[in-house]
């Protein structure tokens, strides 16, 4: 199997947006409560921006030629994941998700006669300290947060010949995240850096995606008591170049790869480790009569990648679109 045909479910694994803001939120948990989210999502996508540009017999002349939009292979992304935060103290807050994701690619459909990986993904574990309530008299709170993603969960495949449920390496964030409650709703901002850790699983066929760095603002407010709509936008850029060995090189040659690109196009389609995203999501928030049995709330949203917004782009990345339900309780 080309390995070229598999780009969409290495982005999606990493592009599948949580069908609420609060993994985006600055706020801290009161010690001893927590907030409780059960999430669906379904993610598609069957197009990819890409810089690399071939001629009319599909030879490939350029691997940093203009962004351009074009086909790909259809991707889906069914996902359930649980996601909780708790507070340990008022100051310092513990979370965690936890997904579990059925995927399928016409690719693998096609090449494999199987449908794709199903199973418990990567999961995310943090902690956000409240650094300021009141950041110099603003009313703006700001906290920080620190992420590690753990990819121990599943198996993970030979990057160049199969699919898998994460993209197999450890990656670290750290993030600053600002609020400010409003007479009517909430705004909140954030800015990260995520450092991606070598994927060393077949070795020597190593590979080091380009660290991320990602900024993202949103917002809610109330329509009536009992609705509120809430958006945001998010933009992550790659931060550093990825780096892929001399043996992974060697090997992609096999599936078809140009020996005078092999190594871009590694890390601008194959193994997609340079993308860029710009993505947006619009969510309703429906609050609930309180029962012992019952979610607080729910939330229904919708969220797509974006091309270009204001000169913030995607690039050698998945375009798709993601569909959300979320159950929410807090305790």
């Amino acid at each position: 199997m080309k390995k070229r045909v598999l780009l969409v479910f290495l982005l999606s694994a990493v592009l599948c947006i949580f069908s609420s803001q609060s993994v985006f939120a600055a706020w801290t948990q009161a010690k001893g409560h927590s907030y409780n989210q059960l999430g669906f999502s379904y993610y598609r996508t069957n197009e990819k921006t890409t810089t690399l540009e071939r001629d009319a017999h599909e030879n490939l002349v350029s691997t940093n030629s203009k962004i351009e939009k074009e086909d790909s292979a259809e991707f889906t992304s069914a996902k359930m994941t649980y996601y909780v935060e708790y507070g340990i103290i008022d100051s310092l807050t513990v979370v965690a998700s936890i997904p579990f994701d059925r995927q399928r690619s016409d690719d693998t459909v096609k090449f494999s006669e199987e449908d794709g990986p199903s199973g418990v993904g990567d999961i995310n574990l943090g902690l956000r300290y409240l650094l300021m309530p009141n950041l110099f008299g603003t009313g703006v709170l700001m906290s920080v947060q620190g992420d590690v993603k753990i990819p121990e969960a599943y198996n993970y495949g030979h990057p160049l010949t199969h699919l898998s449920l994460g993209d197999g390496q450890y990656d670290a964030a750290l993030t600053l995240k600002f609020g400010r409650g409003l007479p009517k709703g909430y705004i909140w901002a954030n800015v990260g850096y995520k450092y991606r850790f070598e994927n060393d699983q077949f070795a020597p066929l190593t590979f080091k995606p380009s660290d991320k760095i990602n900024v993202a603002f949103g917002g809610g407010y109330p329509i009536v008591s009992w609705l509120s709509l809430t958006g945001y936008l998010e933009w992550a850029r790659s931060a550093s170049g990825a780096k892929v060995s001399s043996e992974m090189v060697d090997a992609s040659l096999s599936t078809g790869l140009d020996s005078v690109h092999a190594e871009e196009q590694l890390k601008k389609d194959s193994l997609a480790l340079e993308p860029d995203t710009m993505s947006g999501y619009i969510g309703l928030q429906f609050n609930l009569p309180s029962g012992k049995y019952t979610p607080g709330s729910v939330v229904l949203s919708y969220a797509a990648d974006m091309k270009n917004l204001l000169g913030l782009k995607t690039k050698n990345s998945a375009m798709g679109e993601t569909f959300g339900l979320a159950l929410v309780r807090s305790f």
